[in-house]
């Protein structure tokens, strides 16, 4: 078995967008305040526990139990001076995002059983599979692509108001741009911890530094 390379990265704005949204819709209760009445030490322990739970989850498991074998995992601090100001926290806060590239099985069988695992899943342009869920504090969203040429592409994560229509809404992460070829799928977890409706969509290069928006799956935890 192949052993996954597994990549800590510090990392400025760029590549992932806002990820603070969670805590900043997060309901405020006494123990819980408001974004914008957080300390400074509230902001770095709630990213603390990001990084804890990260570090806690046995990811390869994650991907076996759908049938794959993780090959990358790129664990990324991103510091965003300018977004971390918007929200009240520190400028220098550092939050946690997780991306995955694993070889999964094209077999029905092996989509279905990754199907039911996810929270929403939808089939894509492509063709291709695209899921959501939650495991504790995270929400993830994955791709898989099935077709027989290579494509480029990249995952975004929005926070959204209601999930008719699977719509875009508040940025919440965005991966890298990456190839995919036939089995590959690729991953993307954010840390969120507010309870609502989620949207992932998966957006493909067509040239020229234009994208398309490919298909979306949408679910509310």
């Amino acid at each position: 078995m192949v052993q996954p390379n597994t990549r800590r990265v510090a990392t400025t704005a760029g590549i992932l967008a806002l990820v603070l949204v969670g805590a900043t819709i997060s309901p405020a209760t006494a123990s819980d305040p408001a974004a914008d009445e957080r300390s400074d030490d509230s902001w770095y322990a709630w990213a603390d526990d990001a990084a804890d739970e990260v570090e806690a989850t046995d990811w390869e498991a994650l991907s076996a139990a759908d049938g794959c074998e993780l090959v990358d995992l790129t664990i990324a601090e991103v510091v965003d001076p300018v977004a971390n100001a918007a929200v009240g926290a520190p400028e220098d806060l550092a939050v946690t995002v997780v991306e995955r590239e694993e070889i999964c099985s094209t077999s029905s069988a092996a989509l279905r059983t990754a199907s039911v695992r996810a929270s929403g899943c939808s089939t894509t342009s492509g063709p291709g599979t695209l899921c959501i869920s939650r495991s504790g504090n995270y929400v993830s969203t994955s791709f898989q692509y099935n077709g027989s040429s290579t494509i480029s592409a990249y995952l975004r994560l929005y926070k959204i108001g209601s999930t008719s229509g699977c719509p875009t809404g508040t940025v919440l992460a965005t991966s890298s741009t990456q190839s995919y070829s036939n089995g590959t799928r690729r991953s993307l977890s954010v840390y969120s911890p507010s309870s609502g409706a989620y949207s992932s969509h998966v957006w493909r290069h067509v040239g020229l530094g234009h994208y398309t928006d490919w298909g979306a799956a949408c679910g509310n935890f």
